[in-house]
């Protein structure tokens, strides 16, 4: 087997740095999962001389913009994710790999390009949230940039922020979508809060599964339709996890995730659910192509 090529760890460099779940799964869980990554970017800063100068925490993934003025990337993002696993894995019974591999990096050469990386990262969340509560995110420094919350000692902003007169400057060019954006369209999805198209969802499938809608939203026995539909909601992120709580009855955010995940390991193990996923999709995607 040949070895893995080793990474760039220049002095000085700047990289985005990615890493997201092992087939789309959760890696952050609760409002405690979140705080704790962040806390292990402090102490990478500390230990491997690090610089955070941008990040978004998502549900299946995170970005990051690191300047590394005495290189040493590798050792701390290794640091931080493999701490990480093993106290989510403790914290939530589970075992295994969490990410898809090795994160990802891409080095930056320039102050453009870092000011447009940074601009990314912090556009990063509104597959989930509106662009007028972007800045009300909790898991990105976009909320810091924006005066919105206290910035942490472990998170630089003067690179991105000393090109602009002021927070508002900043803000608005972030916010403002720019022709160069390239937010994917999900097929069907009309966007974050739309209960319209979670609607149409649960009709798709109670079609398909030959129960009634009604019987989607019932909290008991083995209900396949019901499971389908938190997943799939989930996974198109056709609304955020409080808002599909209260549309499927669920407790609170946290079970919808979990419902999510189960619905995760069923597709990997039943062929005929995972076929049931593949309708709807079809059956989705064939109604917008007609545009009905």
């Amino acid at each position: 087997v040949m070895p893995r090529p080793l990474r760039p760890d220049l002095h000085g460099a700047w990289f985005h740095v990615i890493n997201r779940g092992a087939d789309r799964q959760d890696i952050f869980s609760c409002a405690a999962d979140y705080r704790y990554f962040q806390s292990l970017l402090a102490q990478a800063t500390t230990a491997h001389g690090i610089e955070v100068h941008a990040y978004a925490l998502m549900t299946t993934h995170f970005h990051l913009l690191l300047h590394c003025p005495e290189g040493g990337l590798s050792a701390a993002m290794k640091d931080v994710q493999s701490v990480y696993v093993g106290t989510y894995n403790h914290q939530h019974e589970r075992t295994g790999p969490m990410f898809e591999g090795r994160f990802k990096s891409f080095s930056i050469d320039s102050p453009s390009a870092r000011h447009l990386t940074g601009r990314y990262i912090h556009r990063n969340p509104l597959d989930i949230v509106p662009v007028a509560d972007l800045a009300r995110y909790r898991w990105s420094s976009f909320g810091v940039y924006a005066g919105e919350r206290s910035c942490p000692t472990w998170l630089h902003t003067v690179e991105l922020s000393r090109q602009f007169d002021d927070v508002a400057g900043y803000l608005e060019y972030v916010s403002t979508r720019q022709h160069t954006d390239h937010q994917a369209d999900r097929v069907g999805v009309r966007g974050p809060g739309s209960v319209g198209a979670l609607i149409d969802l649960d009709r798709f499938i109670a079609s398909l599964c030959g129960v009634t809608v009604e019987a989607i939203h019932h909290r008991r026995g083995r209900n396949s339709a019901r499971l389908l539909a938190v997943t799939l909601a989930v996974e198109l992120r056709m609304m955020r996890s409080a808002g599909l709580a209260e549309h499927y009855g669920l407790r609170t955010a946290a079970s919808v995730r979990a419902t999510a995940r189960r619905g995760r390991v069923r597709l990997a193990d039943d062929p005929a659910f995972a076929a049931l996923r593949a309708a709807v999709l079809d059956a989705r995607t064939q109604r917008v192509t007609k545009g009905a």
